[in-house]
């Protein structure tokens, strides 16, 4: 499986991007001279190189919208469209991704050298006559290697200068000559083709062949693709730079040929043009033109040069990221510099400058270079038919993906029309090189056999349909050439080019047969092979395994992984049908293995309210039995000594009946005071009217002494009966408080019957995760964190449902505790650890940030029928809890520092079953 790309440092902007992209626009420089006049037995086109030149363009322009989607699909890989598509052949074959990066990176290695070669020329020229150009050029490869080593913003501000200075070069070439009245313009639109054989067929034969090498340039802007990883803001900043570069790309390979075939005409874009650009500059600059010229073809160069190393190195190592070539051209320097592969790159540039980078060889790269920019075309085509739900944050307008292709097949037409024209030996090194990428792909597939403890090489349908492709390729090569031997060359021209066309196009399928179909139909049949072990190790061993568990009614283990990972076979064929079946097979067994958890699901639930029905029912048991044998030795006692039980039964029976006799005098009270409350509200109106002075009776009373003395007694008669009466209801209904109180206390005394205790062996931290599921609902309904501590715990023996039921017990009395408490942090904290000191008994630990427990209550929390609940029901679950911790020979204590700063609860029990030996106790 293709890993995800990793992360770069985004560090350029657009304007760096389309800088160090302009490396490719200018390479129509070195190609117009071949094209014109040829080189050697090759033959050029004439003038009409340059309306191939102008096709070459229109059709690069036409791929760019949806090599822009294409690697802004994945914009943290580096490398450029060749690189990309090793994430986008992914569901189709990884030999296609190698295979196009790989291409694509052979076809700039002569660049690299030739352009050095051509600034170094240049710089003989100028300045260092004396120095050969064989090693200057050399030192100008490794001067940019260090650039680069140093850093991608490095080789960006390199770039940068160099573009300003070829661009300001360029549009001044261009446009001093029409400015000044110098272009011959019926010259520049006089258009020669040159045949090599007479005819409609020669005719043909010379323009593929212009435009199989104009390949080699014109879509060469789309290296502002190479750093789409490392571009801030790709989405808004890619695009950019590819259109920029595609618009200098259109100064170069349009505006600029036309002008100077107006100036300098054929015979001097024909020769060097470091020499023959002198006329475009010296209307302006008159004799300083031809240094100008010089300067201007050297700053291109160092472009030409700079570019490989920066942008197309890094193609190698991505492809070494995504799997698909040796790991070694992945290393890379604290500043992300891919150093191994830029080192290699180098070498390989140096290797062919010094044996001249002629033009075969510049054509034989470019039979790999089409492959590496026809390719990522044909992605975009497949990506946007079988994925077209993938995200695009760019996407080609509408038709735009369609005509990439057929650009990309257009391409492919002038290739098998056109590379015969270089001869025998450039198609077969072109040959090589593809197939280089799938010996290194092969390297790396060994290395990671041999790391795997396997075989080098296993049998592979792969490998052997390849095999048998290359034999044909053996003899097609062998057939074409002892039918070329002979044929007269001179008397049958014709034939011998359509011999070549054959064979040529005999090797392009050559490498689809034995490279790509066997890819893809290998990746198939491997995916679907994985797939099936998966399933036959995964999810349908688990589900044996479940059903057998299912069977012994152990549920914990009657569960399957639902592992579904479908097979993605794109291939409309056999094979397709079968990973499509193979899909439709795994959904059903996914489907039951669901519907198993179901059923699990379901039977624990059940077994689950079984079991806490049980443990409560036996905890009700428990506190019954002890509270017996705590009452049975009461009796013991008061069997010795004699006679005081029937004077204990006749206290109570006469408290009893003391109290029946307050609660008849009570209410007997309650209607005195009430009859006498409505005879003392007579007194304040029997005093206000002796104390009025306008009626006779006042004024005989007020002028009385004693009449006052009357007044003022029946006042404070009316203030003590209201005062005494409301006494004494209030004493009334503080017994009555009590008398209930005491009542609740009597009635919640209940006895314990001894039950037997079921002794079985389970895992302490499940049993305290069940414990935390049964309390779930009311933890979710108060937002309660729960944080876990908890320690390795071989599993114990002991009684599980009545351990469980105190766990329960405690983990509800802290939600409850924490619901209630007024601070916002809620948590529970869960520990399960060995006792320090005893190593063969285990501690539970139950903290929570709740209402905490006073002071005064902690004392009493353990006995039965306390509560602080203002209701006045509950008591009995600390209590109960306590007993059956005792009962199982081990202890429940408390622990808190007042109201509002939470509690903590321990429960110690031994790890194996003991006897009931241990005693509670409580700590403050």
């Amino acid at each position: 499986m293709i890993p995800e790309a990793r992360e770069h440092p985004r560090k350029i902007g657009w304007l760096s991007t389309t800088a160090l992209a302009m490396g490719g626009s200018n390479q129509s420089l070195f190609l117009i001279g071949a094209l014109i006049a040829g080189q050697g037995a090759i033959p050029g086109q004439g003038t009409a190189a340059i309306p191939l030149l102008v096709v070459g363009l229109i059709l690069s322009w036409i791929a760019l919208p949806g090599w822009t989607e294409l690697i802004l699909m994945w914009p943290n890989r580096v490398g450029g469209i060749a690189a990309t598509c090793g994430e986008a052949f992914r569901p189709y074959a990884p030999v296609l991704g190698n295979l196009t990066g790989m291409s694509y990176w052979w076809g700039w290695i002569p660049t690299c050298g030739l352009t050095a070669l051509l600034s170094a020329s240049a710089i003989s020229q100028w300045i260092m006559p004396w120095m050969p150009v064989p090693l200057l050029a050399c030192l100008i490869i490794a001067i940019f290697v260090a650039i680069n080593l140093a850093g991608v913003q490095w080789a960006a501000r390199t770039a940068t200068v160099i573009a300003a200075m070829s661009a300001l070069l360029a549009f001044l070439s261009a446009i001093i000559p029409v400015v000044t009245g110098h272009v011959d313009w019926r010259q520049a639109a006089s258009f020669h083709l040159d045949v090599p054989f007479a005819g409609r067929f020669g005719e043909v034969t010379s323009a593929m062949a212009g435009l199989y090498l104009i390949g080699f340039a014109a879509p060469a802007f789309e290296a502002a693709a190479c750093h789409v990883g490392e571009t801030i803001d790709p989405k808004k900043n890619i695009p950019r730079a590819m259109y920029a570069s595609a618009g200098m790309a259109t100064l170069y390979f349009l505006v600029l040929p036309v002008v100077w075939l107006g100036v300098i005409g054929p015979a001097g874009l024909s020769a060097e043009l470091a020499t023959s650009l002198g006329p475009t500059f010296a209307p302006l600059f008159g004799a300083l033109g031809k240094s100008l010229a010089i300067g201007f073809m050297m700053f291109n160069m160092f472009h030409g040069t700079l570019a490989p190393l920066t942008g197309v190195a890094r193609t190698l190592s991505q492809l070494s990221e995504d799997g698909l070539l040796p790991e070694v051209f992945a290393k890379r320097t604290k500043s992300d510099c891919p150093w191994v592969a830029i080192v290699v790159t180098a070498g390989s540039a140096i290797g062919f400058l010094l044996i001249g980078d002629p033009v075969w060889l510049v054509a034989a790269a470019n039979f790999t270079y089409l492959i590496g920019i026809a390719l990522p075309s044909v992605a975009v085509w497949l990506l946007r038919r079988d994925q077209p739900d993938l995200p695009r944050p760019y996407r080609a307008p509408r038709g735009m993906v369609t005509l990439g292709l057929i650009a990309a097949l257009v391409w492919g037409v002038s290739t098998v029309i056109g590379f015969q024209q270089f001869g025998l030996p450039t198609v077969m090194l072109g040959l090589a090189l593809a197939y280089s990428g799938a010996a290194l792909y092969a390297w790396r597939k060994w290395m990671e056999r041999r790391k795997a403890g396997l075989r080098g090489f296993g049998r592979s349908l792969h490998l052997k349909l390849t095999g048998a492709m290359l034999l044909v390729l053996a003899l097609d090569a062998a057939g074409y050439y002892l039918a070329v031997s002979s044929v007269a060359h001179d008397a049958n021209p014709e034939l011998v080019t359509v011999l070549a066309d054959i064979f040529v196009a005999v090797a392009i399928l050559t490498i689809t047969v034995g490279l790509v179909l066997p890819g893809m139909i290998a990746h198939s049949a491997v995916e679907v092979s994985k797939a099936a072990d998966r399933l036959a190790t995964g999810t349908l061993a688990d589900f044996s395994r479940a059903m057998t568990a299912l069977a012994n009614g152990d549920l914990d283990h009657a569960q399957a992984r639902v592992e579904f990972l479908p097979v993605i076979a794109t291939s409309r064929d056999e094979v397709g049908d079968m990973a499509r079946s193979f899909n439709t097979l795994q959904q059903e067994i996914a489907l039951a293995a669901m519907g198993l958890s179901g059923a699990r699901e379901g039977l624990s639930k059940a077994r689950a309210e079984l079991t806490e029905a049980n443990v409560n029912l036996e905890m009700r048991v428990v506190a019954r039995t002890v509270e017996l044998e705590a009452a049975h030795k009461k009796l013991v006692i008061a069997a010795r000594r004699a006679g005081m039980a029937e004077v204990a039964i006749g206290i109570l029976h006469n408290i009893g009946n003391v109290l029946n006799s307050v609660n008849v005098s009570v209410s007997m009270l309650d209607q005195l005071l009430r009859a006498s409350r409505q005879k003392a509200e007579m007194l304040p109106r029997l005093a206000a009217l002796l104390d009025d002075s306008s009626t006779e009776l006042g004024r005989a009373v007020k002028s009385d002494v004693k009449g006052h003395h009357v007044i003022e007694y029946l006042r404070k008669l009316s203030a003590t009966l209201d005062a005494e009466r409301g006494e004494a209801l209030g004493e009334l209904d503080s017994l009555i408080k009590s008398v209930e109180h005491m009542k609740q206390i009597v009635n919640s005394q209940q006895s314990l019957a001894r039950g037997a205790t079921l002794i079985e062996s389970f895992d302490l931290v499940e049993l305290t995760e069940e414990a935390v599921r049964i309390n779930t609902t009311r933890i979710a309904e108060h937002a309660i964190v729960i944080e876990r501590a908890f320690e390795p715990l071989a599993p114990v023996s002991a009684d599980k449902h009545l351990l469980l039921q105190i766990l329960v017990n405690l983990i509800s009395n802290a939600v409850r505790a924490v619901s209630e408490a007024a601070g916002e942090r809620k948590v529970i904290r869960l520990a399960v650890h060995p006792a320090s000191a005893t190593p063969d008994r285990v501690v539970w630990q139950i903290e929570d940030t709740g209402v905490g427990i006073a002071a005064a209550h902690m004392a009493r929390i353990f006995e039965s029928g306390f509560t602080t609940r203002s209701t006045g029901q509950g008591g009995f679950g600390l209590h109960n809890s306590a007993l059956a911790a005792k009962r199982m020979a081990g202890s429940l204590q408390a622990f808190s520092d007042g109201e509002g700063q939470g509690a903590r609860f321990v429960l110690e029990l031994p790890s194996q079953a003991a006897a009931p030996t241990a005693q509670m106790s409580v700590a403050s």
